[in-house]
């Protein structure tokens, strides 16, 4: 997984690592700012900030700021908008821009490991990822079911889950060429195309879960299941 775009992903793909872009977003902060506001050890802050190293850059003062790549993070996460470059429609052409820098960009990566140097250990390690990325998105799914308006937080943290589980199987396809784990990968593309919409047109705050969408979500919902049941 080397392409910027995974990166990005999973930078995102932890409740920390998001409240540290949102803060980012407000104003500049250096790291014992962060520290406070986020009430977590030293050593956590260490470890996230080194995985946000896409998203942010540090001015000489030591404050933490978001560069270009962090705002449409920031965007991808919460439908508002940072830059005042968009004017007839910014929610609608930032969001589109964040679909193309989020979801296209990976949706074409090649991954180039020789199989000869994957041991069995990675492979388990691998399965054991996926499996978790597999709960962690049902739970998100269970968390949709439970209301009408879906807060946006909620579709954007299922499309980075699922995202890091096509990743994920399209490794452990190239490991052992097990054609179910390739199955599986491209049938999550449609649903990456389908979240992607659906934060694309939808309101910046809550979306109402429609018949269609729980339609979508209900199809997910199966194949989750049947991906964790295979790991």
């Amino acid at each position: 997984m080397s392409s910027q775009g995974d990166k990005r992903y999973k930078a995102l793909d932890h409740p920390i690592r998001r409240r540290i872009v949102q803060l980012l977003a407000d104003d500049p902060q250096t790291y014992s700012q962060l520290l406070q506001n986020l009430k977590i050890e030293s050593g956590h802050l260490a470890y996230h900030l080194r995985n946000l190293g896409e998203l942010l850059e540090k001015d000489e003062e030591g404050n933490y700021f978001l560069n270009l790549e962090g705002e449409k993070a920031y965007e991808f996460l919460t439908g508002e908008t940072l830059s005042k470059e968009s004017e007839d429609n910014p929610f609608k052409q930032v969001s589109f821009l964040v679909v193309i820098v989020l979801i296209v960009v990976i949706a074409g990566a090649i991954i180039f490991t020789p199989q000869s140097f994957i041991s069995e250990a990675r492979v388990e390690e691998q399965k054991a990822e996926t499996y978790t990325l597999s709960v962690q998105a049902l739970d998100i799914v269970y968390e949709i079911f439970e209301d009408w308006e879906i807060p946006r937080e909620h579709w954007a943290g299922l499309l980075l889950k699922i995202v890091n589980i096509r990743l994920n199987l399209e490794d452990l396809y190239e490991y052992g060429g097990d054609e179910q784990y390739k199955r599986y990968a491209e049938r999550l593309e449609y649903f990456e195309d389908e979240l992607s919409e659906v934060i694309v047109v939808g309101d910046p705050g809550y979306m109402t879960l429609t018949v269609e969408k729980r339609h979508l979500i209900r199809e997910l919902h199966s194949l989750l299941l049947e991906i964790e049941e295979s790991l």
